[in-house]
């Protein structure tokens, strides 16, 4: 015989459904990625954390590149202001997580004695109380090292259901993030293939017209690049596909042109 509490009970939903959900979240954004150039993937990065990290309510991803640290994305203005503060102080839970190789999770900044001076101004100042950042794993030859931070307004926001969350979301964000550092590596590769093949070009172009040696004519791509404000891959374009250099002083008059260096501006 079955009491009455037994029969109203409501399943459970399965455990492994939310991490489902947000593994098919993941691949989705990742497939979006795929075409996608920097910023814009970055964003639906974080605004995709705050939407599937219980407890959630504004998320940032920091950047550390060149010794310099930059929030590349944020799903609100006081997550950048959060971050920012602490990269002019020097600590704080996303700092420390990207330097350190670590997970932070405060449920109540403004008496967390790890960063107290930081912690009792997001409170005052942005209504910060809670906050999980961790360092996403990115490949060793990427260049840059990154972190995803979490913030909720709410006191112990962060209970071990949602760290849990976070740390696979985390490792989805870092595969998405080697993807398009991938990616990009190889445009700019091309990009710069493609600029070096336009500008040796142009000097064949430029030796082949005024006799002039190699190093003579990237002289005179240089100067017109100086003359003009333009990149060097874009004077170079220029004598590809018209077969003529505009630059003042040059070239010299026929009788000494060919018999003297091109004229520096």
């Amino acid at each position: 015989m079955l009491h009455s509490s037994d029969a109203t009970t409501t399943p459970a939903p399965p455990p492994w459904g939310e991490l489902l959900d947000l593994a098919e979240a993941m691949r989705d954004l990742s497939d979006r990625a795929t075409d996608a150039e920097g910023l814009p993937a970055l964003d639906d990065l974080v605004t995709l954390a705050v939407q599937r990290v219980p407890s959630a309510r504004w998320a940032s991803l920091t950047v550390l590149r060149a010794k310099k640290f930059r929030t590349e994305a944020a799903t609100d203005q006081g997550a950048t202001a959060a971050d920012v503060l602490q990269y002019e102080m020097g600590f704080g839970p996303c700092v420390d997580a990207v330097l350190e190789d670590s997970v932070y999770v405060s449920g109540d900044v403004a008496s967390d004695e790890r960063w107290l001076e930081w912690g009792a101004r997001v409170h005052s100042e942005l209504g910060v109380r809670s906050v999980l950042s961790q360092r996403l794993r990115l490949s060793g030859d990427a260049g840059v090292i990154a972190g995803l931070n979490i913030y909720s307004p709410t006191a112990d926001a962060f209970d071990e259901h949602a760290r849990a969350v976070g740390l696979v979301f985390a490792t989805h964000g870092g595969l998405l993030m080697n993807t398009m550092l991938a990616n990009d590596r190889a445009r700019n590769l091309m990009r710069a293939l493609e600029s070096n093949r336009e500008i040796g070009v142009a000097i064949g172009v430029l030796m082949h017209e005024h006799r002039l040696s190699r190093e003579q004519a990237f002289d005179v791509l240089r100067a017109a690049s100086q003359d003009s404000n333009r990149k060097l891959a874009d004077v170079a374009v220029e004598v590809v596909d018209t077969g003529t250099l505009s630059i003042r002083g040059w070239p010299a008059n026929p009788e000494t042109r060919l018999t003297s260096r091109p004229a520096r501006v």
